[in-house]
């Protein structure tokens, strides 16, 4: 169990601010792409329900979420909140999702939700190097080669949400792309004619200043989160790809002038990364200059892109540029200067660690390096099922003594699951005419909540990913699991099977 004494956790919430490292489960809902909803973003693998199937008033008031609540109270993080302990743990307050929910009194039985996170869309224009087409149909579409994914919101949704809506203090609208999102601005609307002044926090890629952004941006207190991950053209549509650089830039002013106009909130985002980290510094002067507060995000998966996985000679290379570079500015940065060092000091603090185990970082390397050699052959066009089949056994065999049949499910175009014979332990009564999302979280059950993502690959119809399932302080269970186009257009088949079973129970 992890024990975070500075957030005092669980104690004296009756109708009174407190900090926790898993706050949400007292203040809000999060609805995802799929029809999934949890308390937040980083608990997924512990779902109140699917909208349309569980009404709304019993995710809230229900038996899971009381779980979670009870195991706030009783400071356990580890039951959900493993990730967030880990961000706090490791120096990255800011840039976790608790301190999100810092700014709400809660309540120990509350009636309604104060907070609601919307991530109903993966509607979006470009393809980011560190995402998936998970959130984000570009990629799908276009690096993927995947069918789309269906919509999971529409009328009956929106009737279920609308008294719900008159409780909130905040609205928060992700993607994708949020402003590329009909249903946002359905919701929105909503609250318009409702004559509600929610306050709408959005994070955006930047690229969308229309007129329809501009009615509703007028008419609901918005506050704005910009991800832009660079200050020069090369790195910013490197990274997001699809991206105007110059366009973005015009966008960011329409942003800023639309702040000073209303005194409203805009911050910008940046995503840590081994392609942007050279910029870093001057991102956190640019924000200084337009009176942005900036909020890191780690990229630690895809493991390519991340500092955290770079050979400690390589991260040292890159950890002494920061530190030259900050040395530079000194004095120059006041809203963003503990956002500097906080990375720095997270960056050196895992340097130190990787320099004083050289075995197990190296062993662990060669593991990635090995996994991400499998998903690499598996992604091969013409590969017929019967040879994905035989090699996803042989990975296996190579691993595990008794391996069983390797999983083969067939999903239709709602992406629900019409056949199957299991899915690595999970019987096929399980989950047959559910959606294909809820495998997973049924999964994380058995094996461990803590879900990461050790390699992956994607292209030619197919999406390939090792995954990792484990709770915290325990060995993991290794699985590889593999989307792929159906003999139907609009439909996929999945694939799985384990290749390391956790030596000690999660």
């Amino acid at each position: 169990m992890v024990n975070l004494d500075a957030y005092h956790l669980g104690r004296a919430i009756e109708h009174q601010p407190f900090r926790s490292a898993c706050y949400a489960p007292f203040v809000g809902l999060s609805f995802d792409m799929n029809g999934s909803v949890s308390v937040c973003a980083f608990t997924r693998t512990k779902p109140l329900g699917r909208v349309g199937e569980t009404p709304l008033l019993e995710m809230w008031r229900g038996e899971r979420i009381s779980r979670l609540r009870q195991a706030v109270v009783a400071d356990d993080l580890s039951y959900a909140c493993s990730r967030c302990a880990e961000e706090i743990a490791g120096g990255n307050l800011s840039g976790s999702l608790a301190v999100g929910f810092d700014q709400f009194t809660a309540s120990s039985d509350p009636e309604w939700p104060t907070r609601m996170e919307f991530a109903l869309s993966t509607a979006c224009n470009l393809q980011c190097v560190m995402c998936s087409g998970e959130f984000s149909s570009s990629i799908r579409a276009h690096r993927e080669g995947l069918p789309p994914l269906p919509q999971s919101y529409g009328d009956e949704f929106l009737e279920e949400l609308d008294p719900f809506l008159p409780h909130l203090q905040q609205a928060r609208f992700l993607g994708g792309e949020p402003f590329l999102a009909e249903i946002n601005f359905r919701i929105w609307e909503r609250m318009i004619e409702l004559g509600l002044q929610v306050e709408c926090n959005v994070t955006t890629n930047g690229t969308q200043w229309t007129p329809r952004v501009q009615r509703v941006l007028e008419q609901l207190p918005f506050s704005i989160g910009i991800s832009i991950d660079g200050t020069t053209p090369e790195t910013v549509e490197l990274i997001r790809s699809g991206g105007s650089y110059d366009r973005i830039m015009e966008n960011l002013g329409h942003f800023v002038a639309y702040r000073d106009r209303h005194e409203s909130s805009l911050s910008l985002t940046f995503c840590l990364m081994i392609e942007n980290a050279h910029e870093f510094v001057d991102y956190l002067l640019m924000a200084e200059d337009l009176g942005c507060q900036v909020y890191v995000n780690t990229v630690r998966q895809p493991v390519r892109h991340s500092l955290y996985q770079l050979p400690p000679a390589e991260l040292q290379d890159v950890l002494s540029g920061l530190e030259f570079q900050a040395a530079a500015v000194e004095g120059r940065l006041s809203l963003n200067a503990a956002a500097l060092h906080e990375q720095l000091a997270r960056l050196r603090s895992h340097l130190d660690t990787a320099l004083g185990t050289p075995v197990e970082f190296a062993r662990a390397s060669t593991e990635q390096t090995r996994f991400q050699d499998l998903v690499d052959s598996l992604s091969e066009p013409e590969l017929s099922e019967a040879e994905l089949i035989q090699l996803l056994h042989k990975a296996s065999v190579d691993q595990l003594a008794g391996v069983e049949a390797v999983s083969v499910l067939r999903c239709d175009v709602h992406e629900r699951i019409i056949e199957g014979n299991h899915y690595v332990g999970l019987g096929q009564e399980e989950f047959l005419s559910a959606h294909a999302s809820v495998l997973h979280p049924m999964l994380a059950e058995r094996i461990g909540h803590r879900i990461d993502v050790v390699a992956d690959q994607s292209g030619n119809g197919s999406s390939t990913r090792v995954l990792s399932f484990c709770e915290p302080g325990a060995e993991p269970s290794i699985m590889i699991t593999m989307a792929r186009r159906g003999p139907d257009p609009w439909s996929t088949s999945r694939y799985a099977t384990l290749l390391k079973r956790a030596s000690r129970p999660c």
